[in-house]
């Protein structure tokens, strides 16, 4: 079999629709309303430097995307880090090395903004997104840890 060529690029705006259909045959189940959120945040608030990243094929059909956050900030709020909170790679083309080069990408994209930290939350009984992360050189952070309270 022929190796598809991935070729990866900022997401921009116009990606949303292609964003929400890897999403829904990720996990499947439909969640506009979500990235509408996200994207109006990235895109519209001016508050964010754009970090998130889609793959395309050699069709430039989007096969894959990772969304993060780089807070611009006001009172001397550091980049020093930064947050991956949603990865997506179409079922059609996992397997083939696409979300590891999305990571990589990204890491290098928030490097060359200074950026020293990447954090992001993971549940603990999701195997595959903790073995994502994990082959992403991704640890335990001992630092911080997730509080929270059954209501």
């Amino acid at each position: 079999m022929k190796k598809k060529i991935i070729k990866i690029r900022l997401m921009k705006n116009q990606d949303f629709d292609a964003v929400v259909r890897i999403d829904q045959k990720v996990l499947k189940v439909s969640r506009p309303e979500y990235y509408e959120q996200k994207f109006e945040r990235l895109f519209q608030s001016g508050e964010y430097l754009p970090t998130s990243l889609v793959a395309q094929d050699e069709n430039e059909t989007i096969v894959g995307f990772i969304m993060g956050e780089l807070y611009i900030g006001e009172y001397g709020i550091s980049r020093e880090g930064a947050a991956v909170d949603t990865v997506g790679v179409d079922p059609d083309y996992q397997r083939q090395g696409i979300g590891e080069k999305l990571m990589t990408e990204f890491v290098d994209h928030l490097k060359q903004l200074g950026v020293k930290k990447i954090n992001t939350l993971v549940d603990k009984s999701d195997k595959r997104m903790m073995l994502y992360f994990d082959s992403n050189k991704f640890t335990p952070s001992v630092a911080v840890i997730n509080l929270e309270r059954n209501i």
